[in-house]
């Protein structure tokens, strides 16, 4: 005896319960997937809250010591703010100037000074005796006047040299040393008694000689010669 299972009957319903299935694991699958990314946003969006409440935290630190530095500030340096006293001398500084200024000024008068330049005069080169033979003449007299007076022995070790003016008539109005010698031992000489500055006459013209006293009294008297 065989036995016929049916099949016709039960096939559509084995699809429809594999179709449930089938659809279960999709909507499952699709529900998963959205949770995990809106569990994935929502780590996000922690993440960036997390962040700008520590940015908002660091700023409100920031903002929070600057007043304390701020503040500290002017406790350090007490002496830069102005005192009344100080104000109230500078209005009235300001009020004395503004009073001084009212002051009408009176007018002066011009003062004309005169000035007078002072001129120096000049002197007049001193006349030179140019004619060789009283040149001549004025050397003999010159040498005789020194030769007679001379009679102290010498203690110089060098020859005294000097410088002599003589007038027309031949006295010595000037004398002049060279060398230190000349200086120090002129009092053995006789010309410091021989020379007179009053004999000088600057409208008259003079002759100057060179006056060589040695130590072994040799007198020699030249005619002075301008380089």
């Amino acid at each position: 005896m065989s036995t016929t299972v049916n099949t016709s009957n039960n096939s559509p319903e084995t699809a429809k319960s594999l179709g449930m299935k089938i659809l279960s694991v999709v909507g499952l699958t699709l529900f998963a997937g959205f949770y995990v990314n809106s569990w994935q946003r929502s780590l996000a969006e922690y993440a960036q809250q997390q962040e700008q409440e520590a940015e908002e935290t660091i700023v409100a630190t920031s903002t929070t010591d600057t007043p304390t530095i701020i503040a500290s500030a002017p406790t350090s340096k007490p002496t830069t703010a102005p005192s009344t006293a100080v104000v109230s001398s500078a209005v009235n500084t300001t009020e004395s100037v503004s009073a001084v200024n009212t002051v009408p000024v009176a007018e002066t008068a011009p003062i004309q000074t005169e000035v007078t330049l002072a001129v120096p005069e000049t002197k007049a080169a001193p006349k030179v005796i140019t004619d060789s033979n009283t040149l001549e003449k004025l050397n003999s007299m010159l040498y005789n006047q020194i030769d007679q007076a001379w009679k102290q022995y010498p203690t110089f070790s060098e020859n005294l040299a000097y410088r002599v003016t003589v007038n027309s008539a031949g006295m010595v109005a000037k004398c002049e040393h060279i060398n230190k010698a000349a200086s120090d031992y002129i009092g053995e000489t006789p010309l410091a008694k021989l020379t007179n500055s009053s004999t000088v006459d600057a409208n008259k013209p003079t002759a100057e000689y060179l006056v060589l006293l040695t130590p072994n009294g040799v007198l020699q008297v030249n005619q002075w010669v301008t380089k």
